[in-house]
Parts: structure tokens; sequence; C-alpha cells
């Protein structure tokens, strides 16, 4: 099921100059939605939406399009894992519109809903098929963890290697899903990656030892927002090196024990030693 709230806010736009406080009854309305994304996703700051507001007319056309195609790729991208990978459940898909935080993500649940937020996409078709097949990603990767016996209370959510395996899982899956695109939009979603990747290849060693000190001196939240948030960057300059990372760490399991292990390696491994290993090495 898709619930796309992207036409209330454009109706919201034209109707009127937007304030603070239409914006935040499109907020209020939608609570299904803003209630998850405000409290981990975005900030909210009277700051932060105002500034919102301001950058809105420079992406009102972008939501355009995407409030339109977006639906039609999440169909597009279901029938292709159902086709691949046998893959066939109820997903909630929530497209909105929000204050310039996180760009989409999905609940921590086993078949949680999937969140898009339109301002923080681009609208190039292409980079939504990839985006759309990261998330969806997630949640087939978790069915088949749960179809394997994966023993959901051991599941330390907020540890470095969870993160570090799910987004390289998610990533893996999306460059399966949709093929043949320039290889940085598998991690940026749109045509400026190129720089970043190109740092990370150029500095993969460096950046292995840093995720690893980092990860020997203690997990944070603001560890977990500097290597996966679009809110992090501040070691080398680029933010999200960490899906870089978990891409090579899933690559290196396929490659040792076949594409159906390394998917539930999870519930049959210590991650977190094999993980620590990897990054040793």
């Amino acid at each position: 099921m898709i619930n796309n709230i992207i036409p209330s806010f454009l109706k919201l736009w034209e109707s009127d100059d937007l304030e603070l406080e239409v914006l935040n009854r499109y907020f209020t309305s939608h609570s299904e939605i803003f209630e998850e994304y405000f409290k981990y996703h975005c900030p909210k700051t009277k700051e932060r939406l105002s500034n919102a507001i301001k950058q809105y007319p420079a992406k009102i056309e972008d939501i355009r399009i995407i409030a339109e195609s977006l639906p039609i790729i999440i169909q597009e991208v279901t029938n292709e894992y159902r086709n691949k990978y046998n893959f066939d459940v109820n997903m909630k898909f929530h497209l909105f519109v929000g204050g310039f935080g996180s760009n989409a993500f999905v609940e921590r649940e086993i078949i949680g809903d999937i969140f898009f937020a339109a301002e923080k996409l681009s609208p190039d078709l292409n980079h939504l098929r990839v985006i759309a097949a990261h998330e969806i990603g997630h949640i087939y990767h978790n069915v088949m963890l749960q179809n394997n016996g994966m023993d959901w209370t051991r599941a330390e959510w907020t540890d470095a290697s969870v993160s570090l395996y799910r987004e390289g899982v998610a990533t893996y899956l999306s460059k399966k899903i949709v093929k043949d695109l320039n290889e940085s939009v598998y991690y940026s979603y749109n045509s400026e990656g190129d720089p970043w990747l190109q740092y990370y290849k150029e500095n993969e060693e460096k950046i292995k030892k840093r995720f690893l000190q980092d990860y020997v001196e203690g997990w944070t939240d603001e560890k977990e927002k500097e290597w996966f948030r679009l809110s992090g960057g501040s070691y080398f300059g680029y933010n999200r090196l960490g899906y870089f990372l978990g891409t090579a760490l899933v690559t290196y399991f396929v490659q040792a024990f076949g594409e159906n292990e390394a998917l539930t390696f999870w519930n049959k491994h210590n991650l977190k030693s094999s993980v620590m290993g990897w990054l040793s090495k």
C-alpha cells in the first residue's frame, strides 16, 4: 500500500504562501509519518522548518515529478523483487515532503513501513529506482533472516557491525535489482557521487582503520551519524562512508560463502567478531 501525501503538500503550496503554522498543520495531520520522522530523522526546530520553507521553491518541480513517478517506480521495483527473489509480502510505503532531514528510511520492524522524503530525492527515474530497491532490500533481508530462524531478541540494532552489514546488504541488493548504472548512484542516489566514491577508493584502508578505531573505542549515536547519516562527514569531509565499507564487507561474504549464506550470515555466525576480523585485515 502506498500512502502518498505529496499531493496534499503541493495543494498547500499552491493555495497560499506556505507559512510555518500551515506547514505544522500538514505535519500534525499526518502523524503516522511525522512522529517517526521527527523523532529519529529530522530535528523539529523552528529554525530548521523556516529554512525548509526557503528551500522548497528550488525543489518544487522535482517534488511534482516525484509525486507522480515514485509510486509507479515502487510498483516496478516490488515486481522485480518478486520475479528475481520470489519475494511477495505486503509492504506499506509513505511518500511525503519533510524538513530536509533523511531522504528515505525503514522502521525497525521485520516488515517495517518504508518512508521517502521527496524534497531530498533526485527526480531522475533511475535514481529513484535505486533508492526504492535499497529500502525494499532492507525488508527482503529481514524476511530472509526471519525465514532462516533469526532470533530477533539477540539483534543489537545499534551495534556498528549491524549497521555496516545491513546497509551493505541493501546496497548489494539494489545493484542486483537495478543493473548497469554508474557505480556511485548506488550510494548517492543522485548524479553527484563520483568524487565521493573516488575518495573512498583512494583512501579505503585509512577509512577502514578509522571505522575500526571508532568501533573498538565504543559505538555512540554520534559515530552512527558520522558513518551512516547524511548529517555526518566530519572525519573525511564525506558523509555515509559506512555504506561503502558495508558493501565491501557483504561482497566479501558473498565471495567467501555464496549469496544465500551472506544474506543470512547474521543469524548463523557471530557478526561482531566476523566484522572485526574483516576490518582488521
